[in-house]
């Protein structure tokens, strides 16, 4: 498990692990692809960092420091691999490893000025992840997107949607964003009203999960069936429809945090709970 901690930030060094970022692709050993098992953990030695590289601190894994670079090109003896395909070959804390990685990666590529006064930020806090304005002291941390992600039950079926970008034949859970000033449990009574046109009832939390497409936060939840008739949202939903269990189509894995709630409300149906 990656240790964040509390202790001060080092710089990169010899013997910590680095992960390598490409626009928006991780960057794997070409001679390791097999799926699963592609190594996407490198040391310093495997490539060569130029003055303008900058290496973000992760945390300590396996009592080594790791850090994260964006790169300005692919080194030689590496391949580009797409991060939502490499992230769903994972086991959970490979997950969660690759997720924080990309995260600082992207929190530090996003933040070069002050977003109040326009200063550069060059300067970082020695044992957060955030950087300081050294002229308004104005600090800029992590995004966080919060976004809710829900399992309906209806009988024994699960509602399923395909958005207006999936491919024919993929389904999923309804999800959407969080609105300033919004519980989650509102969230998801009106993502659901929003996109599907129905209402639901006995929400439950259930889990959550980071999501870095690209600093989502996904908090998952299973509800029952209330109300209404099914509405897909114009633009936004493709298709929609409750499914008998025993008959899903093609479901997210549960590499992610929507698979794994589908696959839980079922065990939980199938045991009368």
């Amino acid at each position: 498990m990656l240790e964040i901690g509390i202790n001060a930030h080092p710089s990169p060094h010899a013997d910590a692990i680095f992960l390598l970022l490409y626009k928006g692709s991780v960057l794997i050993s070409q001679a390791e692809q097999t799926p699963g098992k592609e190594k996407f953990q490198h040391s310093l030695y495997d490539f060569q960092p130029d003055t303008e590289t900058n290496a973000v601190y992760c945390g300590q894994w396996q009592q080594q420091d790791l850090f994260v670079c964006l790169l300005r090109k692919v080194p030689n003896g590496f391949v580009e691999m797409d991060l939502r395909e490499l992230l769903f070959n994972q086991d959970e804390t490979n997950y969660l490893l690759i997720s924080r990685a990309r995260q600082l990666a992207t929190w530090d590529k996003d933040h070069q000025f002050c977003s109040r006064c326009s200063t550069a930020l060059k300067t970082k806090h020695d044992r957060e992840h955030t950087k300081i304005c050294p002229k308004c002291n104005h600090r800029s941390y992590p995004r966080i997107s919060p976004c809710i992600i829900v399992s309906i039950r209806k009988g024994n079926s699960l509602l399923l949607a395909r958005g207006v970008t999936s491919p024919p034949g993929r389904y999923s859970n309804i999800a959407g964003f969080v609105e300033a000033g919004e519980t989650l449990e509102q969230a998801v009574a009106r993502e659901v009203e929003e996109e599907i046109g129905i209402k639901v009832k006995n929400v439950v939390y259930h889990s959550s999960q980071p999501w870095s497409f690209p600093h989502q936060l996904m908090t998952g939840f299973l509800a029952e069936y209330e109300s209404g008739d099914i509405t897909p949202a114009p633009g936004e939903i493709e298709e929609a429809d409750w499914f008998a269990i025993d008959e899903l189509p093609e479901i997210p894995s549960t590499a992610t945090i929507s698979g794994q709630i589908i696959v839980d409300h079922i065990k939980q149906m199938k045991s009368g709970s």
